[in-house]
């Protein structure tokens, strides 16, 4: 089944820059991580009820392997937490 969840990902974008961003990744019903948002504010929500959940979905990406994003854009990896 699709589904979706906040990943930790990793993205290089020279020889001398690397930056990190916590994104929205879809995955398809293999579970293989598909799409993914990198500029959204994982902050912004509807409601108040709603932010606070938030917390806890984003807490669980902490405990999962950091995704990179590869080639130009084109597929994610999940590599060694850092």
């Amino acid at each position: 089944m699709s589904h979706w969840n906040y990943r930790v990902l990793k993205k290089k974008w020279n020889e001398n820059f690397t930056s990190f961003a916590l994104c929205e990744v879809y995955y398809d019903n293999e579970g293989k991580p598909t799409a993914w948002i990198w500029e959204k504010n994982v902050m912004n929500t509807y409601d108040y009820e709603g932010l606070k959940s938030n917390i806890d979905y984003i807490r669980e990406a902490f405990d999962k392997p950091t995704l990179e994003i590869m080639g130009d854009d084109e597929y994610l990896v999940e590599i060694p937490s850092e």
